[in-house]
């Protein structure tokens, strides 16, 4: 088989699943980060940014030892020449990966609220902006413009930096890149940019009303930003990690969160025909009974934080109309287990995940280093239900 009918034959298992057919088998998409150039030899530092070859290397050593069906990226996600130059926080990347340090998440107050929901370009645009970034608070409008430039011109290559490996990727090992463009939801973007974790804890008792109607501005702000983007029509695929719900009580959750889970999945699955990858971050299980306002049907994928096989088969039986299941091996076997024990695992996914389809097998949490898992137990896996998925 050449790479192109290989390439066709591992999308259309992904089209199968994601319009509620049977494919051919369970789809293997091992979620890793870094992992993968760590399992390659290769430095993370030098296939970011100095040489593109080196992520297709990565690549291509993982599909010629790992059965998998695609790859969720490629990892390099962060432009590290434009974060330096506008100075957002202190980015280190190294031969093991990408770390940051001092990239604060509190950048407002909540008695700023007001401001943000009344006009979020405004408020962005003239205070946020400069709060954050010092290069901007004393340049002249001219500079500024030139800072602007420059950041554009950075991310541009970026991209360009990141396209012909993922090209050579999909075109010569015939391996999907699965996730085409990230967005978040407007709450997780309080949270992790805006607010912080005890800043919006306490918001969620004193101020959520406040807090509601700035996250729905910002969200139509968001939305607007992003519908002017171009995706590519047959590549619609978007990523969000869901970060704020499970700190939130299930009546809180109700009010703040779910609105917007439920108005996104509308808007950008049933709408405009989006595959939504939602990473489904910690312990959903409290909140399965409100995840049934979700629509029927879509193109929604539910990678969870677990690696309870019996939590996700119950999962599936109460929401499997609403979302594809992924997930299912937990790292944790992955790094300790023996083979017997990761297989046996392996099995039990398919055994009470697979049936009827609408299953992905993926693992619980992202592989960032060798620490998250061996070689042995990671092939083994994906092995196993190459093998043995089929329907």
């Amino acid at each position: 088989m050449d790479m192109n009918e290989l390439y066709e034959q591992r999308i259309r298992r992904f089209d199968d699943v994601m319009s509620r057919k049977l494919p051919d088998r369970v789809p293997v998409v091992p979620n890793m980060n870094t992992w993968m150039y760590q399992f390659a030899g290769i430095s993370v530092k030098k296939a970011f940014t100095e040489d593109p070859e080196e992520i297709f290397r990565a690549a291509k050593y993982m599909t010629e030892h790992v059965p998998m069906d695609a790859l969720m990226s490629t990892s390099n996600t962060v432009p590290l020449n434009l974060a330096e130059k506008v100075g957002e926080g202190i980015y280190t990347c190294s031969d093991n990966g990408v770390q940051i340090k001092g990239s604060g998440g509190h950048l407002m107050e909540p008695e700023e609220y007001g401001l943000l929901a009344e006009d979020p370009m405004k408020f962005f645009a003239n205070v946020l902006i400069p709060r954050k970034f010092e290069i901007f608070r004393n340049a002249s409008l001219e500079k500024k413009v030139e800072i602007i430039k420059q950041a554009y011109a950075d991310n541009l290559a970026f991209i360009k930096y990141n396209q012909v490996p993922n090209a050579r990727i999909e075109k010569e090992l015939g391996m999907p890149l699965i996730v085409r463009g990230t967005n978040f939801l407007s709450p997780d973007i309080m949270l992790d940019y805006l607010r912080d974790f005890v800043g919006i804890s306490l918001d969620v008792r004193r101020h959520s009303q406040q807090l509601l109607e700035a996250c729905l501005a910002l969200y139509d702000y968001i939305m607007e930003m992003f519908n002017d983007t171009a995706t590519p029509p047959d590549r619609k695929v978007l990523f969000s990690p869901l970060h704020l719900p499970t700190y939130l009580r299930p009546k809180d959750f109700a009010r703040l969160y779910l609105p917007f889970m439920k108005k996104y999945l509308e808007e950008m699955a049933v709408k405009r025909g989006y595959s939504i990858y939602f990473f489904m971050e910690n312990n959903w299980m409290p909140y399965l009974d409100l995840l049934q306002e979700l629509p029927e049907n879509t193109k929604f994928v539910g990678l969870f934080e677990t690696g309870n096989i019996d939590e996700l088969a119950e999962i599936k039986r109460r929401l499997g109309s609403r979302m594809i299941i992924m997930g299912g091996m937990s790292v944790d076997t992955l790094r300790f287990g023996t083979k017997e024990e990761v297989i046996a695992s392996a099995k039990k996914c398919l055994d009470l995940l697979a049936p009827g389809g609408g299953y992905i097998f993926s693992t619980d949490k992202t592989l960032m280093t060798m620490n998250d898992g061996t070689p042995e137990n990671v092939i083994a896996a994906c092995e196993y239900v190459t093998e043995n998925g089929r329907y």
